[in-house]
């Protein structure tokens, strides 16, 4: 009893720190902005939190550490292979780092599910609070953007003459800010949707200034789909069938308009001339995955020239790639992993995802498990096309812990129906 409530206690203090990670983030990152470059600390903040879980876990969960340790070293052979080729050596810590990116959504929802089955009311204010700091935060980061501090979205472009776009605050990666925003907006407008129904269009309004601010296809396509389908997603099946015609002939109709409005639309964004020229030199293709197949050819030449094929199998690192290339990114996650770390870290990926999908799918007789396979699905999408989602350093807390959450509530449901029956 003593230890189950000494497990309970730290992991409550532990997600109680964890909702200040992304204002650490966002203070390193405004240090950053203004040439202060300072100590990591977020990074090594975030790294003790999640030291902290897996210590707490170890008593109740080794059989998952152990699982959890041969991965990790399976994912290692390959840049270790690379390094020991390589005269000096560069050392592994961008590749650990990597692999702590990669394994922390697991850890988190094992931890935040554990949690959840000892104190479930107390697991679900840890959650709301999580992910109402978090965005708080992130539209903090957002009100700085609009008043011109921080990083621009997107660069200039030496093709036309186009400057800076957007904004991501006072964070690097406008990728990753996205696929938060996709996930704190989903997340509270569900809940407003659920309870609050008077806030929802202040909540989307809010989510829609962030997009804006973002200019990324991600933010504002994503967070117009979320406004357009959560509230469906809480009606019963029989008006959700109704409601899903109704959004398809919708969706239809402004498809078969959109040369009438888009065009306008997307000079009034800023966005016109930069998607005119990306559609006119490379096409769909080039629209949707943004130059990302640029990168993968190159990394693929780069693997085909230098590397044996046994090598491929096991990943050469990022040291491999980086040796040959500046942007050693492709900016795809299921593309990205495999290269760095083998054919392993491709069989992670797509279990991680397929487990997520089935536990979301298990929990669609609820709303909150419709709105969570949604988000999964989007997520999904995002690894494959826009990448930085399973190697992002922001999404691993408000993701892992609210699809541990979920699975810890559908494990309860699930036990209580066999109990009646």
């Amino acid at each position: 009893m003593i230890k189950q409530s000494t497990t309970t206690t730290g992991l409550h203090v532990i997600f109680l720190l964890a909702a200040f990670s992304l204002l650490l983030d966002m203070v390193q990152g405004a240090l950053q902005s203004q040439g202060m470059l300072g100590l990591p600390v977020a990074q090594a903040f975030k790294g003790a939190l999640l030291v902290a879980m897996l210590w707490l876990l170890n008593s109740s969960d080794r059989r998952f550490l152990l699982l959890l340790a041969g991965l990790a070293a399976s994912l290692m052979l390959g840049p270790f292979v690379t390094q020991w080729q390589l005269r000096p050596a560069l050392g592994f810590g961008q590749e650990l780092i990597l692999i702590c990116k990669l394994f922390a959504p697991l850890v988190v929802l094992v931890a935040f599910a554990r949690l959840t089955r000892l104190e479930p009311q107390l697991a679900r204010r840890s959650l709301q609070r999580l992910m109402l700091f978090f965005s708080l935060v992130l539209l903090l980061n957002f009100v700085f953007g609009f008043a011109g501090f921080g990083y621009a979205a997107y660069s200039p472009m030496e093709q036309i003459e186009l400057g800076s776009l957007g904004s991501s605050g006072f964070f690097v990666s406008a990728n990753e800010l996205s696929a938060l925003l996709l996930i704190l907006a989903a997340f509270l407008l569900h809940q407003c949707w659920a309870k609050h129904k008077a806030l929802y269009a202040v909540v989307l309004m809010l989510a829609l200034f962030c997009a804006l601010q973002l200019l990324t296809k991600t933010a504002l396509f994503g967070v117009l789909l979320l406004a357009a389908l959560i509230p469906v997603l809480h009606q019963e099946a029989e008006r959700r069938r109704q409601f899903a015609v109704v959004i398809a002939a919708a969706a239809m109709l402004l498809l078969i308009s959109s040369p009438l409005w888009l065009p306008a639309l997307l000079t009034q964004l800023g966005l016109y001339q930069k998607l005119l020229w990306v559609w006119q030199e490379k096409g769909v293709l080039g629209l949707m995955l943004s130059s990302r197949e640029l990168y993968m050819q190159q990394n693929l030449q780069v693997l085909t020239e230098h590397f044996p094929p046994w090598h491929w199998l096991l990943g050469v690192g990022q040291a491999g790639i980086a040796l040959y290339q500046k942007k050693y990114f492709a900016e795809s996650d299921f593309f990205d992993l495999p290269v760095f770390f083998g054919a392993m870290a491709l069989v992670f990926a797509l279990g991680w995802f397929g487990y997520l999908l089935w536990l979301s799918w298990q929990a669609r007789g609820i709303a909150e498990g419709r709105v969570l396979l949604l988000v999964n699905t989007v997520l999904l999408l995002l690894a494959a096309l826009a990448g930085h989602v399973l190697t992002s350093g922001l999404l691993w807390l408000p993701w892992g812990c609210w699809c541990g959450y979920q699975l810890a509530t559908q494990s309860r449901l699930a036990a209580e129906q066999r109990s009646l029956l």
